[in-house]
C-alpha cells in the first residue's frame, strides 16, 4: 500500500464480535473486505457469547488476538486478519494473516474464471468458515449461510438441502466446506445426501475424515475432497494427500520414507503469531512452518497424516498414537464417531480413553472396539477404557473438544 493513512489503518486491530446464526457472515463481510484491501484496519473474529458459546472459551479467544493491544502495535503493517486457534487441545493463539496470506490460494481452489456459489456451513470465526468467505468475496458472490452457524440452531439435513438449493439458483457450481462430523449426518439422510450430490466441491477439513465414510460417500456418488493445513497455513492447503500449486511440505525424519514431523512451506503459510515472538521463531523457520503432526510424504508428493507428534506415548514400552486408536474404532460398522486421548492413569502412567458415539440399536460395540485396536495397533494400544456417550462435545468451529473429553476422563462422574 502507498497511502501512509491507509498504512496507519492497517496498524489498528479490530475485535469484530459474530453473531451466531446467518447475521455471522454479514456481520464480519464488510470489514473482512475492508482488511483485505487495505481501506479499513486489521481484523479479529470473536464469536459473542451465548448458550452454545461459553463465556471462557471466548475469553481464551481474546486473549490469543490482544486485539486490546496487550501486546503492543501489530506486528507488521501488512496484517489483515487475527485468526485465533480452534484451542481444542491447547490455549489458542493468535495467527497473524496477510492478504496475500489469505487470498494465495484461492484461484487454485475456486478455479480460473470461475464464480462459484458458497455455502457457509461453518463458524466464520474458524479458518475453514472464514476461507469460504474470502473465496466467496473472490467470486463477488455473497456465500448463503446456514442458520446453524455457531450453535444458532441444530445443524440439520433438511437445512442444509434448503441452502443448496438456493445457490444452485444462482450458479450451477455450488461449493460447501464442512467438517466430518457434518458430512456424516448429511450421510445418513435422504436429503442429506440429495443435496450433497447438487454440490460440484465438497471439502471435508478440520479432522481426519475417516476411510468409512469416503467410502459411503463414493458408494452414494458424493464427490468429497478431504483438506489438510492449519490455521498457520491459512487452512486446507493439501487436499486428497497432495499438496496444492505453491505449497510444499516436508518431512523431517531419521531415513526417508519413514514418519516425521511435517512442515509446510508455501505463499499462505502466515507470518507468525500475535505477541510471541518465542513460540513465532520455533514454528516459522525457513523450511516453512512447522507442524504438530507426525506423517509422511511419499515420492508421488502425497503426504500422510499420521497424528499429532505431541499425542505420542510410550505404554508398555511400545510407541502409541491415540489418534491411530482413534481412525481404528471410528471404522467400525456400529460407530458414529469416535474420539481418543491421552490422560493420566491411577499410577500416573500415561493411557489413552476413548469415546465413542453408536448406532441406535447397537450392542457390545466398546468390547469389539477394544479387540480391533488390539488387532491393528497390537495390545499396548488398547485403550484403558471405551466409554459410550451420546455425543461427542465440539468447539463452537466444529472440532472435537478434546480438553473436555480428557476432563471427562479424568472425572467419570462427568459423563453423559
Amino acid at each position: 500500500m502507498s497511502d501512509p493513512l491507509a498504512r496507519e489503518a492497517r496498524r489498528r486491530l479490530v475485535r469484530i464480535p459474530v453473531p451466531p446464526g446467518v447475521d455471522g457472515p454479514t456481520a464480519l463481510l464488510p470489514h473482512l473486505v475492508a482488511a483485505l484491501d487495505g481501506s479499513g484496519p486489521a481484523v479479529a473474529p470473536i464469536p459473542t457469547v451465548t448458550t452454545q458459546v461459553s463465556n471462557e472459551y471466548v475469553t481464551s479467544l481474546l486473549r490469543a488476538v490482544r486485539a486490546d493491544e496487550s501486546a503492543g502495535p501489530l506486528e507488521a503493517d501488512d496484517v489483515a486478519v487475527v485468526m485465533a486457534t480452534s484451542g481444542s487441545t491447547g490455549e489458542p493463539r493468535g495467527v497473524l494473516l496477510t492478504a496475500g496470506q489469505l487470498t494465495a490460494l484461492t484461484t487454485v481452489v475456486n478455479g480460473p474464471g470461475r464464480r462459484p456459489q458458497w455455502i457457509a456451513a461453518l463458524p466464520v470465526t474458524s479458518m475453514g468458515g472464514l476461507n469460504v468467505l474470502v473465496r466467496a468475496i473472490a467470486t463477488d458472490r455473497p456465500p448463503i449461510a446456514l442458520p446453524s452457524l455457531g450453535g444458532a440452531q441444530p445443524f440439520t439435513p433438511r437445512a442444509f438441502h434448503a441452502a443448496v438449493e438456493a445457490a444452485a439458483g444462482a450458479s450451477d457450481d455450488v461449493r460447501v466446506s464442512l467438517v466430518p462430523a457434518q458430512l456424516a449426518r448429511l450421510l445418513a439422510d435422504d436429503a442429506g445426501i440429495a443435496a450433497l450430490r447438487g454440490c460440484a466441491s465438497v471439502l471435508v477439513g478440520g479432522g481426519a475424515t475417516r476411510e468409512s465414510l469416503r467410502t459411503t460417500a463414493e458408494d452414494l456418488e458424493v464427490r468429497i475432497t478431504s483438506t489438510y493445513g492449519a490455521t498457520e497455513t491459512s487452512g486446507g492447503c493439501v487436499f486428497d494427500g497432495f499438496p496444492l500449486p505453491g505449497v510444499v511440505v516436508s518431512v523431517a525424519s531419521e531415513a526417508p520414507g519413514t514418519p516425521g514431523i511435517l512442515t509446510i512451506a508455501g505463499p499462505s503459510v502466515a507470518s507468525g503469531y500475535r505477541g510471541e515472538p518465542a513460540a513465532t521463531g520455533e514454528r516459522f523457520g525457513p523450511r516453512g512452518f512447522i507442524t504438530s503432526d507426525l506423517g509422511t510424504v511419499a515420492a508421488d508428493g502425497r503426504v500422510t497424516v499420521i497424528g499429532r507428534a505431541d499425542d505420542i506415548v510410550v505404554i508398555k514400552g511400545t510407541n502409541v498414537s491415540p489418534g491411530a486408536v482413534e481412525r481404528v474404532i471410528s471404522d467400525l460398522p456400529d460407530v458414529v464417531a469416535a474420539a481418543a486421548v491421552v490422560t493420566a492413569g491411577p499410577e500416573g502412567e500415561p493411557i489413552v480413553a476413548a469415546f465413542i458415539e453408536v448406532r441406535d440399536g447397537a450392542a457390545g460395540v466398546s468390547t469389539s472396539a477394544a479387540a480391533a485396536v488390539v488387532s491393528a495397533l497390537g495390545t499396548a494400544a488398547r485403550p484403558a477404557a471405551i466409554t459410550e456417550v451420546a455425543h461427542l462435545p465440539h468447539l463452537p468451529n466444529g472440532k472435537v473438544d478434546r480438553r473436555l473429553l480428557v476432563g471427562w476422563a479424568r472425572d467419570r462422574e462427568g459423563l453423559s
